[in-house]
């Protein structure tokens, strides 16, 4: 059986603005099939360097397996690139935002649509050791800042669009964060303890002696961010 006919239930193609119909969408979505848009990819390099033409790249999601010749037919009515079949849904769709590739321009999930009912965000859940390596910087962040308030801290994951950040302290570890916080600002009612005094005054002992903030962390046990905010008091 030639690679041609293969069937799929998922396919993917390119569609370029500068040769698409005006009204591609619209094509698209009387073909009642389920797909996804992703941003327009206009960021993107070649290995030289030049920019790449701008392009969407659109997924489409049948219900039953199709044919490379039935996808085609709706590429070329696009006048888009052959399609392509994959079985890695997941991949593909986080590859519209360039999610897993940090080296490649980062555009934004939410400019990602969804047509025809299509749904994706089982594809961008993390996994539960994910999640903890996020609550530990989390936490970590949430010491170091001093963040006395929950309310604060979900201000700062919107202000600086962390949504890894705010679903975390949403919809999985709530509580867990809560807890932290309130102990921070208890914390802070408390006059300073003679053991952040002393952490001070070696901080600052050791700068002057040329240490850098990395190894002054290395060696007092604390966070770096911690060594720059005691080098400012």
């Amino acid at each position: 059986m030639s690679k041609k006919d293969d069937r799929a239930r998922t396919w993917t193609f390119i569609v370029y603005p500068e040769s698409a119909p005006q009204n591609w969408r619209e094509l698209l979505d009387e073909c009642h099939v389920s797909w996804v848009e992703s941003p327009l990819h206009d960021k993107d390099v070649n290995p030289d360097g030049t920019v790449k033409k701008p392009h969407w790249h659109i997924i489409l999601l049948f219900d039953g397996n199709k044919s490379y010749e039935q996808v085609k037919e709706i590429s070329d009515s696009l006048n888009a690139p052959v399609p392509q079949k994959t079985a890695n849904t997941k991949g593909l769709v986080r590859y519209l935002i360039h999610k897993d590739n940090p080296e490649k321009y980062q555009y934004k999930r939410e400019e990602i649509v969804c047509h025809g009912g299509a749904e994706i965000e089982q594809y961008f859940e993390m996994s539960s050791s994910s999640r903890e390596r996020v609550l530990w910087d989390i936490m970590q962040f949430i010491r170091d800042e001093e963040i006395t308030s929950y309310s604060a801290f979900i201000g700062y994951c919107q202000d600086t669009d962390n949504r890894e950040w705010f679903s975390i302290a949403t919809r999985y570890y709530t509580l867990a964060i809560r807890t932290l916080i309130d102990s921070v600002y208890q914390d802070q009612r408390e006059p300073k303890s003679n053991v952040v005094a002393d952490n001070i005054g070696k901080v600052k002992e050791l700068s002057e002696k040329g240490y850098s903030q990395r190894k002054i962390a290395d060696t007092l046990g604390i966070s770096k961010t911690t060594v720059a905010r005691y080098l400012n008091k």
